[in-house]
This record gives C-alpha cells, sequence and structure tokens, in this order.
C-alpha cells in the first residue's frame, strides 16, 4: 500500500513538474512571437512539452489546451496569418480559399479543433486559457463549416477579448468580422467597426473609411438589402482595380443579375475585365452563367473555352 502510494505521490509530482514546463514554454513562445524571433525548433519544442504533459496527466484539460496551441503555431509556418491585408482579400470568400488546398493546413485545423474541444469536454469548470480555447474552436469551427455564421456569432460574438493571449487578439477580430460578414449582420459589422476606432483598441486590424463602406456593403449584400449594398459597394469602389474595386463590381453585376437586370451586370463586368488586363478568369465563367441563366443576353467576349494542347 505504502508502495503505490509513493508511486501515486511520485506519479503526480511529475506531472506537475510537466504542466509547470509546458506553461513556462507557452510563455517564452509568446514572447518569441511579441519579439519576431520565434522559429521552427521554438514550435516543435513546444509541441512536444505539450504532449508529453498530455500524457503524463491524460485528462487535464490544459494540457489539450496546450496542445491545440502548440499546433495553431504551424499555420504561421504554412504562410497562413490572420492579419488586415488577407481579411481584406478574402472577404466574401469561403475560408478554404483563405487557406489554400494544402493537405497539412487542414489536418492542422483538424487537430487544433478536436484538442480544443478535448480541453473544454474535460473541464468542469473554465480554466485559465478558457477565452484563449474558445479562440481555437472558433477558429476550428470556421474552418469546418458545419454550423452557420450567424450560429458561430452567437457561440463566440461576446468572449472577453481583456483575457485574451496577444496572439489571439487579431486572430478572434479577424473571424469575427469573417463571419458576420458572411451572416450579413450589418449591424454586428458596425459594431465591429465601432470597437476598432475605440482608443482602448490596440489589435492591427483597422478599417479605413473605403474599408467600413466595402465591409457594409457586403453585409448588406448577404442580408438581401440590394439597395443599401449597392449604394455602399460603389463607394467603395476606386480606379485601381484592386480586390476591394473587383469584388465591389462583381457582387454589384451579381445583384443586377439577381434583379432581372442581367444585361446591365454583363456589361459591367465586360468593362472591367477588359479594363483590368483579362486578369481573373472567373469573370467569363461568371458572365458565361448570367447568359444561360437569361436567354437574349450578350457578350462581346469570346466565351470559347481556349484548347489546351
Amino acid at each position: 500500500m505504502l508502495g503505490f502510494t509513493y508511486r501515486k505521490e511520485i506519479y503526480f509530482l511529475f506531472a506537475k513538474d510537466q504542466s509547470v514546463r509546458a506553461e513556462k514554454t507557452k510563455e517564452k513562445t509568446i514572447e518569441l512571437w511579441k519579439t519576431g524571433n520565434l522559429k521552427e525548433k521554438d514550435i516543435e519544442d513546444f509541441q512536444s512539452i505539450a504532449t508529453t504533459y498530455s500524457e503524463k496527466d491524460p485528462t487535464d484539460p490544459v494540457a489539450f489546451h496546450l496542445i491545440a496551441r502548440s499546433l495553431f503555431w504551424n499555420l504561421y509556418r504554412l504562410g497562413i496569418y490572420f492579419d488586415h491585408d488577407s481579411l481584406i482579400l478574402h472577404l466574401g470568400s469561403e475560408f478554404q480559399d483563405f487557406i489554400g488546398t494544402s493537405v497539412l493546413a487542414d489536418s492542422t485545423l483538424d487537430s487544433v479543433f478536436w484538442n480544443a474541444r478535448t480541453a473544454e469536454s474535460f473541464s468542469s469548470s473554465p480554466f485559465s486559457d478558457w477565452e484563449n480555447n474558445k479562440v481555437l474552436l472558433f477558429l476550428g469551427e470556421t474552418h469546418r463549416q458545419v454550423k452557420r455564421p450567424q450560429v458561430l456569432i452567437t457561440e463566440y460574438g461576446n468572449l472577453d477579448r481583456s483575457k485574451l493571449s496577444p496572439e489571439f487578439q487579431t486572430v478572434y477580430i479577424w473571424l469575427l468580422t469573417f463571419n458576420t460578414m458572411l451572416a450579413g449582420d450589418a449591424a454586428g459589422l458596425d459594431k465591429l467597426i465601432t470597437i476598432t476606432k475605440d482608443p482602448s483598441y490596440k489589435v492591427g486590424i483597422q478599417f479605413t473609411p473605403r474599408e467600413e463602406n466595402f465591409l457594409r456593403g457586403l453585409g448588406k449584400y448577404y442580408k438581401k438589402d440590394y439597395v443599401g449594398a449597392l449604394s455602399l459597394l460603389r463607394q467603395a469602389k476606386s480606379n485601381n482595380p484592386d480586390r476591394i474595386t473587383e469584388t465591389s463590381i462583381i457582387t454589384e453585376a451579381t445583384i443586377f443579375h439577381l434583379q432581372n437586370l442581367s444585361q446591365k451586370g454583363i456589361d459591367l463586368l465586360e468593362e472591367f475585365y477588359l479594363s483590368s488586363g483579362k486578369k481573373n478568369p472567373e469573370i467569363p465563367l461568371l458572365i458565361a452563367k448570367m447568359i444561360v441563366e437569361k436567354p437574349g443576353a450578350k457578350t462581346k467576349l469570346d466565351l470559347t473555352p481556349e484548347k489546351k494542347e
């Protein structure tokens, strides 16, 4: 009996030692990231230590949170960044378009989700990194696309941002903006824009007046407020054929098509496609789709598929 008790005490002492070591590694990783000195070896060390922790104490929710957290850093290794530019570039797109076709990115996001979910299921009450774990779940849910954006906003839209670790502050605003836009939640977008204008707001994602019009315009489009969407998206357009201008024009043309003004939409797309150097191959495909759905509509473009040699 004494031998069993002794072994049990040794077991828990070792598990506690792993816990302390994992927490210190977590903090070290954050500091290295903040100074721009986080290396691949640091990420691998964090993952190894978090995994060992979970093996020594397989019911500790913090251990599985730390595994999910260590895996999150793999996304940076894959060139996936949750910043202002990637958000604006992918608004209106599928999340899969943002992460690309990498099998490793998909598997990493799945592993992040299931480890964060395991952490939550093992916890009888919120642990110290509860809000950070929620961000990882939000990320995983956005990737899985099982729940509608409206549901995700309801579940994750009111996290206490003051409790988020520095590396998750921007990720949270990114995910919230992405899903709020897809949900067509105009009021939610206004709230987010107001948050980013608050003097106490320190996160890197902030919007210019043009980007605000773009965000609000897309939100109204997804809410089927086409009149409001057209007004805002036209304000967001510029002479520069960038992503905001391109998406605004494509959305404007789509609205015309939905309003039974397909020829007007086709003319708009043609003009942009030709003036921008025929860069987006999706535009002729969209025009072809409109012509099929609206007999009598015409285009000046040659929509004959190119022959492969």
